[in-house]
């Protein structure tokens, strides 16, 4: 099992994922029995590195709290979260009126990106590109699926979740990064480096107006 993260380890050396927890009093109790269940199957899950998890609190009659889970890797995460034991857990849970929202933390990426450098690259470079592939791919799905009425709002956040981090994660962030290897490593002229730069600003702001034209024609 991997050792847990240090404090002054970089927040970029692992996958991390986000959770929030909504609980009815009712509810409470099997909630607290199936994170257990849960606990004890992610200490076997490859590439498990630590969960922080806060303390759930009471607000407006329902248990709220956060769990964050960490990975050595994007698959083993990916892995996790598609473990057919995970999700014989979580339709437990759900069935009892458990909701949840889910969010992969996407500087984990930068530790992918460094280890297929020969150079090193400023965190902001790495973060600008996840933007530059993350956007589009949200928006996409977005656009592209529709909720079915015979799945819950918190399934489907995790199914989509699930296909924006699998897009970026195996395709999109290693394409984009071939593509501006060059400018991450800081090689080439500074014109060289500065036009990459534009390019990358010019692609996000088309994005953004190509969205905004095509969900005002859906809406």
């Amino acid at each position: 099992m991997t050792s847990p993260p240090t404090p002054d380890q970089a927040a970029d050396e692992y996958f991390e994922y986000h959770f929030a927890h909504r609980v009815a009093p009712d509810h409470h109790p099997i909630f607290l029995r199936c994170q257990e269940e849960l606990r004890a199957l992610i200490k076997q899950s490859p590439g498990y590195i630590d969960e922080q998890s806060t303390e759930l609190r009471l607000e407006e009659g329902v248990f709220v709290g956060k769990t964050v889970i960490r990975f050595d890797t994007l698959e083993n995460l990916i892995g996790w979260l598609d473990n057919p034991e995970r999700r014989r857990v979580i339709h437990l849970e759900e069935n009892a009126g458990y909701k949840f929202q889910g969010q992969v933390n996407t500087e984990g990426y930068s530790l992918w990106l460094k280890q297929k450098l020969s150079q090193p690259s400023p965190v902001w470079k790495i973060n600008l590109l996840v933007l530059l592939v993350l956007y589009p791919t949200v928006m996409g799905l977005n656009l592209l699926l529709h909720k079915p009425d015979l799945i819950d709002f918190p399934t489907w956040m995790l199914f989509s979740n699930f296909c924006s981090v699998a897009i970026t994660g195996w395709f999109a962030v290693p394409w984009v990064s071939g593509i501006y290897q060059r400018w991450l490593e800081g090689q080439g002229t500074k014109k060289e480096q500065s036009l990459a730069l534009a390019s990358i600003i010019l692609a996000l702001l088309l994005l953004l107006q190509f969205f905004r034209v095509i969900f005002s024609q859906v809406g």
